[in-house]
């Protein structure tokens, strides 16, 4: 099950959120796989978009907690298989504070990743897992476009839709308060 991480705040980038989910994954992946630091390991990617997108943090990740990391099947000692990957962003029901605050909703960012470390003299899985990752916040409406933007290959999804109270009521009680002032302030005038 993905943990999750909850912060409110100044909202980062689907970019940056999904690039520090990653690097957790890896973590997570590095401290459960029980190899030494000191062993040579090739690391492995499918091919694909989303890959290619994770595939930088992942690798700094990693060369956090292993010395000689390469990029090149056959190298070392242990091969590091990275497949599978999966990103998603989903955005909840619209809502705001007051009458006249600005549109907020929840964002919700996860990823997942398949690691297999097989050690390559005679093709021992030592670890074949699934790390996943998740992460909510608070963002204002009128920010998501900007806040994916960068990571629209990978993952996006629809703005969130107005409710019926903000598409149909709330504009009867502006109007309907807008008439009330005009006819006070021509009853009283008069």
């Amino acid at each position: 099950m993905p943990q999750t991480v909850r912060a409110e705040g100044i909202p980062r980038t689907n970019e940056e959120i999904l690039t520090m989910l990653s690097k957790q994954a890896a973590d997570d992946f590095c401290e459960a796989v029980n190899i030494p630091d000191t062993t040579a390991l090739d690391v492995i990617e499918e091919s694909g978009e989303v890959n290619r997108f994770f595939f930088p943090p992942l690798l700094e990740a990693f060369r956090r907690h292993f010395t000689l990391l390469y990029t090149r099947s056959g190298v070392s000692s242990v091969e590091l298989r990275i497949s599978g990957a999966q990103a998603a962003v989903h955005y909840g029901q619209s809502f705001s504070d007051g009458f006249f605050s600005a549109r907020k909703c929840s964002r919700e960012l996860s990823v997942s990743f398949r690691f297999s470390a097989i050690r390559a003299a005679d093709g021992k899985v030592l670890l074949s897992a699934t790390h996943a990752r998740a992460f909510s916040d608070t963002v204002n409406v009128d920010e998501i476009s900007k806040l994916q933007e960068s990571s629209k290959q990978v993952a996006s999804a629809s703005l969130p839709e107005r409710s019926a109270f903000e598409r149909f009521i709330a504009p009867l009680i502006i109007a309907g308060a807008a008439g009330v002032a005009v006819y006070l302030f021509f009853t009283i005038r008069s």
